[in-house]
Formats: C-alpha cells, sequence, structure tokens
C-alpha cells in the first residue's frame, strides 16, 4: 500500500462518518492520485495461455501482460441486478471467490473511462464493495470527467470552501511545515523549540495560515520537554481540539539523539474510524509512515521509544 492508497482510505472512512459535501470534494480529489486494484480473467487466446503458463511458473512476481492478451474486468451485480464495476484500494480487499487470473493496477481515472464508454454496462463503480461499498454513479462520473476537461483547459476550477483552506493550512503546518523545518534546521531548531516553547509552534501555524483568520494563538498549544535519557531528548506538542471530519493531529512528538543528533517525527492524528487515533510519523524524505493504531495516551512515548529501537536495530 503507498501513501496515495493510504490517505484515500483515510477520507473514506472520514467520509462514511461524516458524508457532507466537502468531504465528497476532498475524497474525490485524492482518488484521482491513487492506483486502485481489478481483478480480471484473460481471454482464450495463445497468448494469453502462454501468459499463464509462466504466471503458474513465477508465482508472486510481477509480470508484463502482452497486448494479444488484455484482461477483462470483473463485474459485480448487486441483490437487484443492477452491474457495477468494483475495484479495491488493497489486495486484503479483494475477494478470493470467483477465480481470477490477473490483479489489474488501474488508475481512477482509467476506471471512469471504462464506465463511461459503456462496454460494461455497468452503472457506476463499487469501491471496496464487501466493506466501504462506497458507489459512485455514471452521473457523478459525469461531473468528475467535466471537471477534469476544466482542469486540463488551464480553467480554475471552484475554489475550496473557507472551511476546506482552513483545514488544508493545519495539515500544511502539521505534515509539510513543521517536519520540514525540524529535519533541516535541526538540533538548532529543536533547542529553540524547548527554549521558546508555544511562541515557536504558534509562529509556524500563523505562517502556515498565510491571508487567512487565524483562529489560534498561543494558549491553544502546550510544548513540553522531557529528557527521557541521555540518548533521547523527547519534545510533546499539544495541538488544538480537532473537531472537523478530517487527518489532523491531536498531538506531535519530535525526538533527538543528543549523541548522534539523530531526529524523528511522530504524528497522532485522527483515524480512518470514528474516536480512533493512528500513530504515524514524518520521515526526513516527507514520506508518510503509519504505525498503527495508537495506544493509550500514557502509553505513547513507551511506544515511540519501542519504535526508535527497532529503527536503530534494522540499521546496525
Amino acid at each position: 500500500m503507498n501513501n496515495e492508497t493510504k490517505k484515500t482510505e483515510t477520507l473514506i472512512q472520514i467520509y462514511k462518518d461524516d458524508p457532507v459535501r466537502d468531504n465528497l470534494r476532498a475524497l474525490v480529489h485524492q482518488m484521482k492520485k491513487t492506483v486502485f486494484l481489478s481483478p480480471a480473467i484473460l481471454p482464450d487466446t495463445p497468448e494469453a495461455e502462454e501468459f499463464r503458463r509462466l504466471a503458474r511458473e513465477k508465482s508472486g512476481e510481477q509480470l508484463q501482460l502482452p497486448k494479444e492478451a488484455a484482461p477483462v474486468p470483473s463485474i459485480l451485480k448487486n441483490k437487484d441486478g443492477v452491474t457495477f464495476f468494483p475495484i479495491y484500494t488493497t489486495i486484503e480487499q479483494v475477494p478470493k471467490e470467483p477465480p481470477y487470473d490477473v490483479i489489474v493496477n488501474i488508475p481512477f481515472q482509467n476506471c471512469v473511462n471504462i464506465i463511461m464508454n459503456g462496454n460494461m454496462n455497468a452503472v457506476g463503480i463499487a469501491v471496496n464493495p464487501f466493506t466501504d461499498n462506497l458507489i459512485f454513479r455514471k452521473d457523478l462520473l459525469e461531473a468528475l470527467r467535466k471537471e477534469d476537461q476544466v482542469l486540463q483547459a488551464g480553467i480554475n476550477p471552484a475554489k475550496m470552501t473557507p472551511q476546506q483552506r482552513k483545514i488544508a493550512m493545519r495539515q500544511k503546518a502539521e505534515f509539510q511545515d513543521l517536519p520540514s523545518k525540524i529535519y533541516k534546521e535541526g538540533a538548532a531548531f529543536i533547542h529553540q523549540l524547548c527554549d521558546e516553547k508555544e511562541t515557536v509552534i504558534n509562529e509556524i501555524y500563523q505562517n502556515a495560515y498565510q491571508d487567512m483568520e487565524y483562529p489560534f494563538g498561543e494558549d491553544d498549544f502546550s510544548v513540553m520537554p522531557l529528557d527521557i535519557s541521555d540518548e533521547l531528548l523527547l519534545v510533546r506538542i499539544d495541538l488544538p481540539e480537532v473537531k472537523e471530519s478530517a487527518q489532523l493531529c491531536h498531538r506531535i512528538y519530535v525526538t533527538q539523539n543528543p549523541k548522534d543528533e539523530e531526529i524523528h517525527y511522530f504524528t497522532v492524528e485522527r483515524g480512518r474510524k470514528k474516536g480512533q487515533s493512528n500513530l504515524c510519523g514524518i520521515s526526513s524524505d516527507g514520506r508518510h509512515i503509519e504505525y498503527g493504531e495508537a495506544p493509550v495516551e500514557g502509553a505513547e512515548i513507551q511506544r515511540i521509544m519501542d519504535i526508535i529501537e527497532q529503527k536503530r536495530e534494522q540499521t546496525s
């Protein structure tokens, strides 16, 4: 599962918990950047049979399909006999029955094109039909297609709502600006953070909001440096309450090893399910990393210490 898929799964759950228009827009925007999985069967051709033979010999490997063995995507009928094109975010979502020959990687826009050209006689797309069962019918897909045409023509699409912009600016502070500054400036910035605390964090958030009305103040943050050991300085940053149904952080933990200046950035984020929190992180190259569901608040620091120790063992 790559980073775009993880974001899509998070936004699916957020939309299911709170199916408002803004959450749907955010989900659709993310799906356009996501590659989905589609189980398919191969035609009865010599080239397809040769591919089946290779697949048996090289089980588990990724293989390139010949043009003469173009796969036929699977279809799904509901209890009323209505046909949908099923696509899946991960291999775990794909059912084992009925049997299929291959799993095809397919970008979301290609899924839209398959439905709109009418070759499958399906009324829409079903995303993770056996779990999330998120349905996109042709009328919605047509609206998405028109939006893409507008973008390709260079016309500016409808602007985000003020609420969407506020969420985006806060995400920018938590997932881009702050980790970027920590990794770029290193120990010097962490020492400044320990000394000036809430003033530093508030300034970073305020800068992220640019020309928008800034909703926070220093009193909305809490910064607590902790000298855990000679090899671990940990800074806990408590953030304003997350009221929106969006991927935002409850807390951030910054760690530094004073001996070798190794730095890590951890986040406790709103999870995919209502009331769930995930322990995640941002790497020095900007990648979003998931470590699973967050433990109870009192056990978060121990879990972070365990992760750091595991990373050291892997690199030693």
